[in-house]
């Protein structure tokens, strides 16, 4: 057990640290993105070390979208110097993001085929599984963290189609403490949205 503790600590603090952010996110606090730095740095080791480029690159991402979560949670006023509400996404918006979404996977998609060392998925040596996971979970947390950084409702809605993928992935690579880390995701993802919910329709 202390072997196993010792050649996992940095994935096991990774894990509590994100879990850390996921409570203060359900509760709705700002302090929730300073967390969320500390986080994504250490979840930037610990999916490069694993091979999961695109996981990383989104970890890096995270990083640089908690400190403008923290700009926005905490600095940004509304015309009645009111806090930014709690909102629900528009179909303009939605029909956006969806494009955009397309936009990003292309993009990862070449990317991770052009400058890293991973086999071709499409070949007998490469393995397509983790790559389209890989690929699909990193274009909706991208789209997924900006949503929450301006407190849209429905980015819930995305990370509970994500969080499962997480799973997924994790399992498969026998990343058993991010495995546990996003099965509770799941099932806080359920809370988070009727949470989020609620407060904007109060506001609302």
């Amino acid at each position: 057990m202390t072997e196993w503790l010792n050649n996992n600590w940095i994935e096991i603090t990774g894990a509590l640290l994100t879990l850390v952010f996921l409570y203060l996110e359900v509760t709705r606090k700002w302090t929730m993105w300073i967390v969320g730095i500390l986080s994504g740095l250490f979840y930037i080791y610990i999916n490069f070390d694993a091979q999961l480029y695109a996981l990383a690159g989104l970890c890096t991402y995270n990083v640089f979208v908690s400190i403008y979560g923290v700009y926005c949670w905490k600095f940004v006023k509304t015309k009645n110097n009111r806090d930014l509400p709690f909102s629900f996404i528009s179909k303009k918006l939605a029909l956006q993001l969806a494009g955009i979404g397309m936009v990003i996977f292309a993009m990862i998609a070449f990317i991770l085929f052009r400058f890293t060392n991973i086999p071709n998925p499409f070949t007998a040596n490469g393995e397509l599984f983790p790559f389209i996971l890989d690929n699909l979970i990193t274009t909706l947390s991208i789209i997924a963290t900006w949503m929450a950084a301006k407190k849209i409702v429905e980015s819930w809605c995305l990370w509970l189609f994500v969080n499962p993928c997480n799973i997924a992935l994790y399992l498969y690579k026998g990343m058993y403490p991010s495995t546990m880390l996003y099965v509770v995701f799941t099932i806080f993802s359920i809370v988070g949205y009727i949470q989020w919910r609620k407060a904007a329709l109060q506001q609302k």
